[in-house]
């Protein structure tokens, strides 16, 4: 009895177990799908925790309205102000009491109103008499300035006697972007003045720092109603705080549905899987957004299932031969620089590299084009080859890796294979998914017609020259360019449809 029961269980965890790789060994709807369920899963994420910052935010400007030691502390100075306008003589005692009581509230602000980067307070004419901070804001009158002010001073103008939420926007006296609540203070029943509280950015920005179950080129970010961005992103070298415009098109069909999910060409011209959601707080509109690229995608669920798509790949090579395109033939220079059998060597000062008699060989190329390009030969003793001589690809990338780019630059590295036959192909591409690279920038010129094949790479002019050599013409070498060659991402993507 305990035999057949051990047994049942097994088979129940088999059964179980082929369920879901048979739910996970999906097609290409499937798949992105399952990577929509993701992106929707980060964005409500986000949006849960923007709602609960800023309604925390909210609740401590509320407070600060109605605060007596704000009031207080407002009135003093107010009126410690109003007496230096005048002219009028502080005695010393007074002026040490007050220093000791801005002393004590900086304390107070710090234990207990911190969340906002600072606080203005703003008489009834537009004055801002005293700031935490004391940067160029402080004793300037906003309504006066509203030029250098901006949005603060269109808002005191108008002299509102409730609460008012200033979007993000820059603010000059900051140096920064910020957002305002403003809350009118009375006394006695007769507004005084306002307290402007000042929201930095970089608290709403950590709210979307963290993005790692989104894989390598996924990101969350905020969006305003103008389609700039009010968060950093990591892909660009200088901050996009409100520097960074979307699509206009895109952004607007977003904010108009609210809700939902849409493949788009994002801000780095990449094809992207996007899920959106309308966020709105005190009559301000954002859009929060998960987004990671297709061809990341793609290459994830090659990597999963390389086993199915090796042979397919091969095979589809095989059934749909790319026309051969005429290139002209290349001009001398006498930077070219030869790439000899077990070797590759690296070009970054305007060399053109080259190499002959690729036929039980293989040519790669690994380039970004205009920094530099990089040429190897590799023999059938490569591991490649499943050989244990040499190990040209791992050099290479390490080397790249390293040396020659960013990580956030890998992804504009482009590697071309070239060879008369499919031998090293797979062991290629494996290598270089094992490698962090995506299949979207794999690129194979694969000719089964010529004898051998050679190769040149001017990386300055982003241009491959390819003459391949037909056996049975001798004198006739039919040359292609880059444009003859298959796209690794795009032939997964076609087989993940016709399964």
């Amino acid at each position: 009895m305990m035999l057949i029961r051990r047994c049942r269980v097994i088979c129940v965890i088999i059964i179980s177990f082929l369920l879901v790789e048979t739910s996970a060994w999906a097609g290409q709807k499937d798949t992105f799908d399952w990577t929509f369920v993701q992106l929707d899963y980060a964005c409500k994420e986000k949006v849960k925790n923007l709602k609960r910052f800023t309604h925390r935010l909210h609740d401590f400007a509320k407070q600060a309205a109605t605060d007596k030691r704000i009031a207080a502390f407002f009135e003093m100075n107010r009126q410690y102000f109003n007496a230096l306008e005048k002219g009028e003589k502080i005695p010393g005692s007074l002026a040490s009491d007050v220093k000791k009581l801005r002393e004590q509230f900086d304390h107070y602000y710090l234990s207990s109103y911190y969340i906002f980067y600072d606080i203005l307070f703003i008489n009834n004419d537009g004055t801002a008499f005293y700031t935490i901070r004391k940067e160029m804001d402080t004793h300037v009158n906003v309504i006066n300035e509203k030029r250098s002010i901006g949005k603060l001073g269109d808002v005191i103008s108008q002299q509102p006697d409730h609460e008012v939420f200033i979007d993000f926007h820059n603010y000059p006296p900051s140096s920064e972007p910020a957002a305002f609540f403003v809350e009118p203070i009375f006394k006695k029943g007769i507004r005084v003045g306002w307290i402007a509280l000042q929201c930095s950015i970089n608290k709403f920005n950590t709210i979307f720092a963290s993005t790692d179950e989104l894989g390598k080129t996924g990101e969350t970010f905020l969006v305003n109603q103008k389609g700039l961005l009010l968060t950093e992103s990591y892909f660009k070298g200088y901050s996009t705080i409100l520097e960074l415009h979307l699509d206009d098109k895109n952004i607007q069909a977003k904010f108009k549905n609210e809700i939902g999910h849409r493949i788009v060409t994002d801000y780095r011209g990449a094809t992207a899987l996007s899920s959106f959601e309308v966020f709105e707080f005190l009559g301000s509109k954002w859009l929060v957004i998960a987004k990671i690229d297709k061809n990341e995608i793609v290459t994830d669920h090659y990597r999963r299932y390389k086993k199915y798509y090796k042979d397919r790949i091969l095979e589809y090579i095989h059934q749909n031969p790319l026309a051969l395109i005429a290139a002209p033939q290349e001009k001398p220079t006498d930077k070219t620089v030869r790439v000899d059998i077990d070797e590759y060597l690296k070009a970054d000062n305007g060399e053109v590299l080259e190499t002959w008699g690729v036929s039980t060989c293989t040519a790669l190329i690994a380039t970004i084009p205009e920094r530099f390009g990089y040429l190897a030969h590799i023999s059938p003793k490569d591991k490649m080859y499943h050989g244990d001589e040499t190990n040209l690809l791992e050099q290479l990338t390490k080397k790249i890796k390293g040396f020659d780019v960013y990580p956030c630059e890998r992804q504009d590295v482009l590697f071309m294979v070239i060879a008369p036959h499919l031998d090293s192909i797979p062991n290629i591409i494996d290598q270089l998914v094992e490698e962090g690279f995506f299949l979207s920038q794999i690129q194979i010129a694969y000719n089964p017609s010529a004898a051998s094949a050679s190769v040149l790479c001017d990386y300055k002019n982003n241009a491959v020259i390819i003459k391949w050599k037909l056996p049975k013409e001798k004198n006739e070498i039919i040359i292609t360019g880059i444009d003859g060659s298959y796209n690794i991402d795009e032939i997964v993507e076609k087989i993940m449809v016709d399964r």
